[in-house]
């Protein structure tokens, strides 16, 4: 099954829940598709703030981690954080890397293994920064 996404607005973020499978698809194309009506929707509606909760199976290969990463660019600003959730624990590996990709890019993305901590996180950036 492709991507399939749901967008919830909660206080101050915008909650993606993304369910599907990695196999068998265009992962890059997929995520990037996916990603670029997110941007829309979150600058439509003046978000800041994105808390991603993805329940897929299957595994991301460091390339399409890579692409991705580099895909996403274009599609963010300044203000954004993105807060990652991957309830897979088999991609924690390529999630830590990706952060870290996304990190050297410019990009404030944090991976975390539950929503609970990835919503303080992003409350703490709210406090913080007022965003």
């Amino acid at each position: 099954m492709p991507y399939q996404y749901a967008l919830t607005e909660c206080d101050n973020y915008l909650r993606i829940e993304v369910q599907g499978s990695r196999s068998k698809t265009d992962v890059t194309q997929a995520s990037l598709k996916m990603w670029k009506a997110v941007a829309e929707h979150c600058k439509h509606k003046d978000f800041n703030m994105i808390l991603a909760v993805f329940h897929l199976d299957g595994t991301r290969s460091l390339m399409d981690t890579f692409n991705i990463v580099a895909g996403v660019q274009e599609l963010l600003w300044p203000e954004l954080v993105i807060a990652y959730v991957d309830t897979d624990p088999v991609n924690r590996k390529e999630n830590i890397i990706a952060e870290q990709s996304a990190m050297l890019h410019g990009i404030n993305f944090r991976t975390f293994l539950t929503e609970t901590d990835a919503v303080a996180w992003l409350q703490a950036m709210y406090t913080t920064n007022r965003y």
